[in-house]
């Protein structure tokens, strides 16, 4: 395989040619997620010249959806080769132009988004629209984790930043991700609680239950974010920790 990374308008593209063997496609799925940590505007998989379709290019077209690929993180869009399998959960597009065309387009996901109240009243209203929205986001498996986060980043938004604050959550197949937007460019300032201070260690609670967590700017304010991965069936009875695709091998 020949693998060809370049940028364009902001655009990661990464272009794959020939046979993909099981290691190249382990190399290449690492490579989109490399490039997908860097926080482009969007990542481009051009697979339209890898042939034949080998196990290891079929391995690779499987394991993309599960790379972490919505918001907050780049839009990934692929151009899979001619004859690949149904591809649910990618955008897709039939060449580079195409897909540099689409990379804005991402796949559909359920979502709420919740202008709250400026004042002490904020996480309250919160989690109230959590526990209203529940069922048609399908949060029923992490609805307490959702809770947790929604309190502390609401309530570290009223106390430290400026209105106005709107929440926002989006709920995809594998992961939801949980947003506060506020008024203030400041980002965050991550502060050691003393034994006896009554606040001070929400973000360690948010550390604890979030797969990962982060500040977006969002002018003229920012969006500090949350992303949870929802349960996968029988980890939680076999005692080992969930984990992504991101990071790993076959």
């Amino acid at each position: 395989m020949l693998l060809r990374q370049e940028v364009t308008d902001g655009v990661e593209v990464l272009c794959a040619l020939g046979p993909v063997s099981d290691r190249e496609a382990a190399r290449l799925l690492s490579a989109v997620d490399a490039a997908l940590s860097l926080h482009p505007r969007a990542v481009v998989v051009d697979l339209v010249q890898v042939e034949p379709l080998t196990d290891g290019a079929r391995w690779l077209l499987s394991a993309l959806p599960r790379l972490p690929a919505g918001w907050p993180l780049p839009s990934l869009v692929v151009c899979p080769p001619a004859e690949a399998p149904d591809l649910p959960g990618l955008v897709l597009a039939a060449d580079r132009e195409e897909a540099l065309a689409h990379v804005d387009d991402r796949p559909p996901r359920a979502r709420e988004r919740i202008p709250l109240e400026p004042g002490g009243t904020a996480p309250a209203q919160a989690r109230a629209a959590v526990s209203r929205c529940r069922e048609r986001l399908g949060l029923d498996e992490v609805h307490d984790d959702v809770l947790l986060i929604v309190s502390e980043l609401v309530t570290n938004a009223v106390r430290h930043a400026m209105p106005p604050v709107c929440l926002e959550i989006e709920s995809g197949p594998r992961d939801i991700i949980v947003s506060v937007r506020d008024g203030s460019p400041r980002r965050p300032s991550p502060r050691t609680a003393q034994d006896d201070d009554e606040g001070g260690r929400g973000m360690l609670l948010v550390d604890l239950v979030a797969a990962d967590h982060g500040v977006r700017a969002q002018p003229p304010g920012k969006a500090v974010w949350a992303r949870l991965r929802r349960r996968e069936p029988g980890a939680e009875a076999a005692g080992r920790p969930v984990r992504g695709v991101v990071g790993q091998t076959p």
